[in-house]
């Protein structure tokens, strides 16, 4: 985990609490996750799992957002 973000959520005033049963195969991945020391604990893996998801959508949006761009360029010319 990025130690910048770590201390960025914990100055956080937000707090949700989840409480679920996972099944099947998210449940293999995280069994196996564990085994191999990558996450500590299911608070581990759902904040590493939604960091990296909000990292991805972010990357989405920038290229979709560049892509916008460089069509109004295009169209300029």
């Amino acid at each position: 985990m990025n130690p910048k973000r770590k201390l960025e959520s914990e100055k956080s005033t937000q707090k949700v609490n989840i409480k679920c049963t996972v099944v099947g195969e998210p449940a293999e991945i995280f069994l196996e996750l564990k085994r191999r020391g990558i996450v500590r604990s299911a608070r581990d893996a759902f904040v590493q799992g939604i960091i990296c998801l909000n990292d991805k959508i972010v990357q989405r949006d920038l290229k979709i957002a560049q892509l916008k761009a460089s069509k109004q360029l295009e169209e300029e010319f």
